[in-house]
Order: C-alpha cells, then sequence, then structure tokens
C-alpha cells in the first residue's frame, strides 16, 4: 500500500536486537504508566522475553542486559486504536506505518481475509513486523450488493456468526447507517439476532453508529461497544444513564468525522511535516488538489461541521458522566478516504484536548480503557511487571502537552526497539 508508508522508511521498518531472550534496561525514565497514576521518575524498565520483567526505581539491572539510559525522556504505553482499518491489502506496510507513529496495537473493523489469523498466530510467536492486529472479520451492513450485506435474515446473521467465530474473530461488528438517506439500515430483528448470537459465543459487541436512536437499539440489544459517538445530536441524560447501568463503552473518532471537511478549508494538515510522512508524493499532491476541491464544493459540508462539533460535546458529557471512553479514530481503508494511519492517532488525541480532556485522560484513554474494552487488559494497556513491553520513549512531556506525543524517539514492540 503506497500511499500508507513512511517515504524512505518501509524497507527499513525491521526489529533490532537479538534473540528474544536479550535483556534490556531503559534507565532513568519517567513513567506514565496508563493507569493514571502521577508520572514517576527515575524509572528503570527491565524488558525480557517480550514482557516487562521488573519495572520501578528499585528496579536491579541484571548482569548483561543492554542498558539505555533515558535521562530527562518520558515512557509512556504504546498506543491502541480502538478503531481501525487494515486493509485493502497488502497488510505488513501499512501495520509497520502504524507502529511508526506509536501504535502497537490496532484493530481492523472491516473485512479480513482468513489469512489474517495465521497472522495473528505469527505474531503471537513474536514476528512482530508492525502493530499488532485483531479483527472483527466481517462487517454486517445493509448497503445493497457489497460484501457484508449479503446476510439478511435473522437466521443468515446467526449462521454468519458461527462462522466466524469458528475463524476465532476477536469481535461481532454491526454497521447502522442510513449514510444521509441513501441505504436502508439493519433491521431491528437482524441486529437482535447478531448480538444474541454473538453474546452465546462470548464475543466482544460493536456497532457503528450515526444517531441517538440506533445507539439506543443497540445498548437495548446487548452490545458492549459504540465504535463511534453519537453524533446526530446531544447526548440526554437518560441514555448517559443507560450507558452506565449496562456497562457500554464508547469510542471517540473526532479524527474521522474532522476529515470529512478539514482537507477543503483553511485547516488543512497536508503542509504539516508530521502527517507528510503518512503519504508519499502522488498521494500528497492528489490530497492537495482533488480532495481539497471535492471537500470544499461537498454540500454535505455544513452537516459534516455540525456533526463533528456536536460530536466534541457529547464526549466530554460522557466523560465527565463517568462513562468508559475509548480511543479510536477509524484510520485506514480504501485510499481515498485519506485517513492517514498513524497521524490520525495523533490528530485525535489533540481533539480530545480541544473537546475538554486532560492529557492524563487522553493517554488513559488509548492505554487502560482501550485494552479493558477490547478484553487485553491481562497483557496490554498498562505498563507494569509481567505485561507486554509495547511502550514508547518521548523526549517531551506529554503531561505537559498531548501534542508532545508526537515527539516519538522511539517504539518498543515486544521488548524490541522498531526502526
Amino acid at each position: 500500500m503506497r500511499a500508507v508508508v513512511f517515504a524512505g522508511l518501509a524497507a527499513a521498518a525491521v526489529f533490532c536486537g537479538g534473540a528474544s531472550a536479550q535483556t534490556v534496561a531503559l534507565t532513568n525514565a519517567t513513567v506514565i504508566d496508563g493507569t493514571g497514576a502521577a508520572a514517576q521518575r527515575g524509572v528503570t524498565i527491565v524488558m525480557e522475553n517480550g514482557r516487562i520483567r521488573d519495572i520501578g526505581p528499585q528496579a536491579a539491572t541484571p548482569a548483561g542486559a543492554t542498558v539505555v539510559d533515558l535521562a530527562g525522556k518520558f515512557v509512556t504505553p504504546g498506543i491502541i486504536n480502538g478503531h481501525g482499518h487494515v486493509g485493502p491489502p497488502a497488510r505488513d506496510p501499512q501495520l509497520r506505518q502504524y507502529a511508526l507513529y506509536g501504535v502497537t496495537t490496532t484493530t481492523s473493523m472491516y473485512f479480513d481475509q482468513d489469512d489474517v489469523q495465521e497472522f495473528k498466530r505469527r505474531q503471537k510467536a513474536g514476528d512482530l513486523r508492525g502493530a499488532r492486529i485483531m479483527t472483527v472479520m466481517y462487517r454486517f451492513m445493509s448497503e445493497p450488493f457489497k460484501p457484508g450485506s449479503e446476510n439478511k435474515t435473522p437466521e443468515e446473521g446467526r449462521a454468519k456468526v458461527d462462522e466466524i467465530a469458528a475463524k476465532d474473530t476477536d469481535f461481532v461488528k454491526v454497521w447502522i447507517d442510513a449514510q444521509g438517506g441513501r441505504h436502508p439500515k439493519l433491521t431491528p430483528e437482524f441486529t437482535a439476532a447478531v448480538m444474541d448470537q454473538a453474546k452465546k459465543h462470548n464475543k466482544i459487541r460493536m456497532s457503528h453508529i450515526v444517531e441517538l436512536a440506533d445507539a439506543r437499539r443497540m445498548v437495548d440489544q446487548g452490545v458492549n461497544i459504540l465504535v463511534h459517538n453519537v453524533r446526530d445530536q446531544d447526548i440526554p441524560d437518560d441514555f448517559i444513564a443507560t450507558l452506565k447501568e449496562k456497562n457500554v463503552s464508547v469510542i471517540s473518532t473526532l479524527a474521522r468525522e474532522e476529515a470529512l471537511f478539514v482537507y477543503g478549508g483553511d485547516g488543512t494538515p497536508t503542509d504539516n511535516p508530521f502527517f507528510q510522512k503518512g503519504l508519499n508524493a502522488e498521494r500528497l499532491a492528489l490530497l492537495r488538489t482533488k480532495m481539497r476541491e471535492n471537500q470544499a464544493k461537498d454540500p454535505n459540508r455544513p452537516r459534516w461541521l455540525r456533526m463533528f462539533d456536536t460530536d466534541k460535546k457529547n464526549l466530554k458529557k460522557l466523560v465527565d458522566a463517568g462513562i468508559k471512553y475509548g480511543f479510536g479514530t477509524d484510520s485506514g481503508g480504501a485510499l481515498d478516504r485519506y485517513f492517514v494511519q498513524g497521524w490520525f492517532e495523533h490528530r485525535q488525541m489533540e481533539l480530545m484536548r480541544d473537546a475538554g480532556l486532560t492529557p492524563m485522560q487522553i493517554i488513559q484513554s488509548f492505554s487502560k480503557n482501550n485494552s479493558e474494552m477490547l478484553g487485553i487488559d491481562k497483557d496490554f494497556g498498562t505498563l507494569a511487571k509481567g505485561k507486554a513491553a509495547d511502550l514508547l520513549v518521548l523526549t517531551r512531556n506529554p503531561l505537559d502537552d498531548i501534542a508532545n506525543m508526537r515527539s516519538i524517539e522511539a517504539v518498543y514492540l515486544g521488548g524490541k526497539k522498531f526502526e
């Protein structure tokens, strides 16, 4: 996927270091562990066999370990993207791009070929050539004549859940979106059947929604995660109470909403060097011309702007109410979307800041919160003894300004430095 690889870096995106048993000690670091606890100075992190062997100010550096002095540097958990896309193929370049921007785990929320499970097995065995991947395998959707829309009856929906569960899908997702009235929505009978069958398989249940009415429906039908926020109206207090009562989480994807209009206005990021790393010259030129013109003339532009503002207000209201909130971007997917993998994750952080969240809340959203929501918190999400050694080394303090998450000096995936 030529459009989404770092220019000049794709060929070099391999892991450094020796055998898996190599021990690395990061010393004198200031650690923000993702739990919400205050940053801790003078910390040593010992990494071995892909995991954190020890961590803390008193952690001893083992004899023979490779020592990396991080005095004056900051360490955070790797970014977990709760709503991403890894497709269309090829997969490796996209996962490398994610990792180079600090994303150590991503979801794939559209369609994946069956070989993704073998790919995941290789990753678990230590063959990490980019971000770790989790997948829905198949997206239940209503748009005609496209993959995902061929199973229309409740019985067909249940059978498809059985099929992807047998292939070890991580999640089950339904997509409810009329696309501005252009397509019918999945029926309540259909989504109820899919949710019920997914529950029987003990799968985390997700839903793409836009409107409050559809969010209510899916919460009533047992969804675990709304993978977008409500953005057709302000979220009412009674719905927030329902989310809390039923322990439903919401993933914010503000970067996705902004991308529907931002390239056609004065706030375009196309001159930003950090953005440009995610696109080759050809794609950048098209973005500055064809996409800019299309978005500037888009008759839906006022609607996208209204929905974006509503989304920001609703996110702050959810967080203030104590609803578990996650971090996502909808990055990746078809090239002409220009949802740039890696850049979108850092832009999402800034938009969450603009919505009123603190740097610590934002860090928790992509670490602790996402790991718990996605069911991977035993091994990922926070920096603690025994957990996977997926972490970022920064040259500037992200608690001073979340934009400092861009100051990535090193990415460690499974305890090995990613180059």
